[in-house]
């Protein structure tokens, strides 16, 4: 049996909305594992999370796992979320497409690439771009 859909890992970068400083950015990458978001400390850390959670849940697919219809895809968002935040999620088949959203825009959009989705990403919370290329 094939998902229409196929569970897809995302970063959520978080900025509260009563504070001003770098300290006050949380990042947060979805996994369709445990169906939770987890803290990481970084956007490249969240970034290369993402890419390894994508090619795992790739490897599923292609190989037609039968646990992969236990993957979570990434919620719809919270609308009492109290703090300015902005997210990208990676589709994790072979031919990987990119979806943002923000609080302000909470309905998914596409996006190029993966750089493309960060860049627009952090740009929504005014955290600074990734540093390295991404995959």
């Amino acid at each position: 049996m094939h998902r229409r859909q196929p569970s897809r890992p995302s970063l959520k970068i978080t900025r509260r909305v009563d504070e001003q400083r770098a300290s006050s950015l949380t990042f947060e990458v979805w996994s369709p594992f445990v169906a939770s978001y987890q803290r990481v400390a970084s956007v490249e850390a969240g970034l290369r999370r993402i890419d390894q959670l994508a090619r795992l849940i790739c490897q599923m697919h292609e190989h037609h796992h039968q646990k992969q219809d236990l993957l979570a895809d990434v919620p719809d968002a919270d609308p009492t979320d109290n703090g300015q935040w902005a997210e990208f999620r990676v589709s994790a088949t072979t031919h990987r497409s990119y979806d943002t959203r923000r609080k302000d825009r909470p309905h998914w959009a596409r996006a190029i690439g993966m750089l493309q989705a960060a860049e627009a990403t952090c740009a929504s919370v005014g955290c600074a771009p990734p540093v390295h290329q991404v995959a």
